[in-house]
């Protein structure tokens, strides 16, 4: 039997760099501030919590009021605003410095809330529940777009691009799509590969590409111009992924499911990456510094492992390039104007009105 100290020699033993206590239950979500120091969790415990991650202590008591369970959160870009979508129907929107909400809970939503994120610019905020998208103004608070469908199906989660003019969603109606910002026109899409619900998306860094991961266990590639799938699909080592994020400079994917191990890919080789980060529990969410030095963990333990994310540099033996996708077409940079797109049809009617 080998000893703890042996075991700490294992190339495949790593141990987090602290691991943040105070939840009460599962952690549903986890999302960096951008000055990288701290940390915003939401758990099945209904709360939402701030922690300074040099010091693994909260910032200051819970942030509470949501009455169920807080599925998503997210940081504004000027990390002065964070906003939460939970399955008690509401979105709220929280003063990171007082601790007070901004405005009275949005509803609107038929069902409970699946995710919430902030366009880049911070003067919008889009959600998900029921089968559609809204969009809310961060300031007010008043609903400034939506809501419209996009999707036959429930919708699991959505991401801004890069530049704000366009939505990417999944939903368990197995396809991605990507519709236009502003009034919801589908533009891309559906794109279809995925044999179960698609539960997560997150674009590349560059905003050329999409990276989803479902229930069928798969993480696939898609061209966010044209809508074709690139390579084939990476299986995962577990059937359902339920988060997924990407490194700043676009070379990791980390990925969540039920598993102890939180499975990291090198996006370069489409391979599996060491070292293996491995939970005391099941794994539930991730996600990356801004300046890629963590990675930060939700786990089924009530706990946030917190890692050091250069640990995948150091162990990788094939060089790594910046070209992550070959053949990738040459996207416009933003100072040039946009490409023209063609909008496509949803398959099901837009609403604007009330659901």
């Amino acid at each position: 039997m080998l000893s703890s100290a042996s075991r700490a020699r294992r190339p495949d033993h790593v141990r987090p760099l602290r691991t943040l206590t105070g939840h009460t239950d599962t952690v549903r979500c986890v999302a960096f501030f951008p000055d990288n120091r701290r940390l915003v969790s939401s758990s099945w415990d209904n709360s939402i919590r701030i922690w300074d991650i040099e010091t693994g202590l909260q910032t200051r008591d819970p942030l509470t009021g949501h009455t169920d369970v807080v599925r998503s959160v997210a940081v504004s870009p000027d990390g002065e605003r964070i906003a939460s979508a939970s399955e008690d129907h509401t979105l709220r929107v929280w003063n990171v410095s007082s601790g007070e909400l901004l405005y009275d809970p949005l509803e609107g939503h038929a069902s409970g809330l699946w995710c919430v994120t902030f366009s880049p610019d911070g003067r919008r905020i889009a959600t998900t529940g029921d089968n559609t998208i809204r969009i809310w103004d961060a300031n007010t608070g008043e609903l400034v777009a939506g809501p419209f469908r996009s999707h036959n199906g429930n919708l699991y989660s959505l991401t801004y691009a890069p530049d704000g003019l366009e939505i990417a969603s999944v939903a368990n109606d197995k396809t991605v799509r990507i519709c236009d910002s502003d009034i919801g026109q589908m533009l891309v899409g559906p794109m279809e590969g995925h044999e179960n619900d698609v539960r997560c998306v997150v674009y590349t860094p560059d905003g050329q590409h999409l990276v989803t991961a479902s229930d069928d266990g798969t993480i696939r590639v898609w061209d966010a111009i044209t809508g074709e799938q690139i390579g084939d699909p990476m299986k995962s080592h577990t059937n359902i992924i339920t988060s997924i994020a990407i490194s700043p400079d676009g070379t990791f994917l980390a990925t969540a499911g039920p598993n102890t191990i939180m499975q990291i890919w090198n996006l370069t080789t489409r391979a599996v990456a060491n070292p293996i980060l491995r939970h005391a529990n099941d794994v539930s969410c991730v996600h990356f510094s801004f300046d890629g030095r963590y990675i930060a963990s939700g786990c089924c333990d009530f706990r946030i492992w917190l890692w050091d994310a250069n640990l995948l540099w150091r162990n990788q033996s094939t060089p790594l390039t910046t070209d992550f996708f070959p053949a990738a077409p040459r996207v416009p940079s933003l100072m040039e104007p946009p490409l023209p797109r063609t909008p496509v049809l949803p398959e099901v009617s837009q609403s604007f009105g009330d659901n």
